[in-house]
């Protein structure tokens, strides 16, 4: 399908975020976390306003329920596409936010994790990044993860539930497959 000019939005070219070199997932979640906590992320009246829009219409501290449905909007208003070659591109949780109103959001593993994350912790889940691979490490050799998805815990029953709408309906095998993995608490 070829894009239109009257379907192109130079608005849509004005983003915030990250782009760097990729240097590894370690500092992939060090920047992931850094934007999840910062005023962009979970100090944003934004994000919230959004989380709680998402949620609204869940029955009050049904924790698993908000959880779940936050996962849920991500997976089904964002659009997965790889990052760029050399580099590990990241937009921030409000740009993100901004880009989906539009319905504009193209995220890879990282931003979705991100996003999810953030939402969560506005509305007062605990949240972890986990990193996996799924090659066994060799002897002397180190970690080579290359997914990323989010965990959230609900606060009454202190269960971490898996939140990656990548992998989506296949998470159960995804994590079936996963040989080596780190968490990081946000």
């Amino acid at each position: 399908m070829q894009l239109r000019a009257s379907s192109y939005s130079p608005a849509y070219n004005h983003a915030v975020g990250t782009v760097e070199p990729y240097r590894g997932t370690d500092h992939t979640v060090r920047k992931m976390i850094e934007l999840a906590r910062g005023l962009r992320g979970e100090r944003s009246i934004l994000v919230r306003r959004h989380a709680e829009q998402i949620i609204q219409n869940i029955r009050p501290k049904a924790y698993a329920s908000e959880i779940i449905a936050i996962n849920k909007w991500v997976g089904n208003n964002g659009r997965y596409t790889r990052d760029p070659v050399h580099v590990e591109l990241i937009k921030d949780p409000e740009q993100m936010i901004n880009d989906a109103v539009q319905g504009r959001l193209v995220i890879d593993c990282d931003e979705a994790a991100l996003l999810i994350g953030t939402c969560c912790l506005v509305i007062g889940a605990p949240v972890q990044f986990v990193t996996v691979g799924f090659k066994p490490r060799r002897f002397g050799e180190g970690k080579i993860h290359t997914h990323v998805f989010c965990r959230a815990q609900d606060p009454s029953t202190s269960i971490w539930w898996v939140l990656d709408p990548v992998a989506g309906r296949k998470t159960a095998s995804m994590l079936g497959r996963v040989k080596q993995y780190t968490f990081f608490p946000v």
